[in-house]
């Protein structure tokens, strides 16, 4: 312990209730284990479990009366053994003394407390990526009209009018042309809704995009932009657990193929949908 080496880590390291485990088969190949005789075996274990509750973990100060103290044994006995009990300690900057295994323990500490830090920022950051697209196709979409309602004649917005001269619809001409903006057709901005909110929607469960886009394209296929359009403004504003199996069963149900839950069977299905959601989100969590 006569060369002095940087403190490995923050004075203010501590296990806060971590376990300290044990290497069974790295003691027992220890030359240290192997060189102390079988009563005073039980002190080296002790010593490291005195230096793992100390601030800074695994540390232990430079004071033999104190070591004495801290794992119980006489002082007397402690300096008569110093020598075997105290091999492979060495001593650093902060003044304190550190074992290269119990230094490796803290440090495997260390890197999994940080790994499950990441582990947890990251996944505050996708939750709130999901919430703020989910607002967003939503505000998106309370511009329009709400599921089975038709819009006054002449109501206008920046992104459904058939007669805006926005330039958000890349209708624009160029200055000096005299021209006016070609009009979008109803029919087009039904499409623009229906792929920009359906696919967000079902992406932001994971859906690969590929699979989005058939799997909308299908809908509009076998049931017509009406419905699917009323379907998707409707999984907005419901948020569904599975937006797939949401859009195409209320796609059904306004074709007439599938019939209209009662009271009963609603709040079944929402009371499903509130599980399942809950259940996503908790097995999020535990990863």
């Amino acid at each position: 312990m006569s060369n002095v080496r940087p403190a490995p880590y923050p004075a203010d390291t501590r296990a806060k209730g971590w376990r300290f485990e044990l290497d069974l088969e790295q003691i027992d190949q220890s030359d240290t284990w192997a060189l102390t005789s079988p009563d005073l075996r039980p002190w080296l274990l002790m010593l490291w479990a005195s230096a793992w509750r100390q601030t800074p973990c695994g540390s232990l100060p430079d004071d033999d009366a104190l070591i004495a103290v801290r794992i119980g044994m006489k002082p007397a006995t402690f300096t008569k053994h110093r020598a075997t009990l105290m091999r492979g300690w060495w001593k650093a900057d902060d003044g304190r003394l550190y074992h290269d295994t119990v230094f490796k323990r803290v440090t495997e500490m260390l890197a999994a407390r940080d790994k499950e830090r990441n582990r947890k920022a990251e996944y505050r950051k996708k939750k709130e990526a999901e919430e703020a697209e989910r607002a967003r196709v939503i505000a998106g979409l309370s511009q329009g009209t709400e599921p089975g309602q038709a819009r006054d004649s002449g109501e206008t917005d920046n992104t459904r009018t058939s007669t805006s001269t926005s330039t958000s619809t890349n209708t624009s001409v160029p200055d000096g042309t005299g021209g006016a903006p070609p009009a979008v057709s109803q029919a087009q901005l039904t499409k623009m809704e229906i792929w920009h909110a359906g696919k967000a929607m079902l992406e932001a469960q994971k859906m690969p995009k590929a699979q989005c886009g058939s799997f909308i394209g299908k809908l509009c296929k076998d049931y017509g932009d009406a419905i699917v359009l009323e379907a998707v403004r409707a999984a907005a504003v419901t948020q569904p657990a599975d937006v797939a199996e949401y859009l195409k069963a209320t796609c059904q149900r306004l074709k007439g193929e599938r019939k209209a839950p009662n009271k009963q069977e609603a709040l079944e299905a929402n009371n499903r949908a509130v599980a399942d959601r809950l259940a996503v989100e908790l097995a999020g969590a535990e990863q």
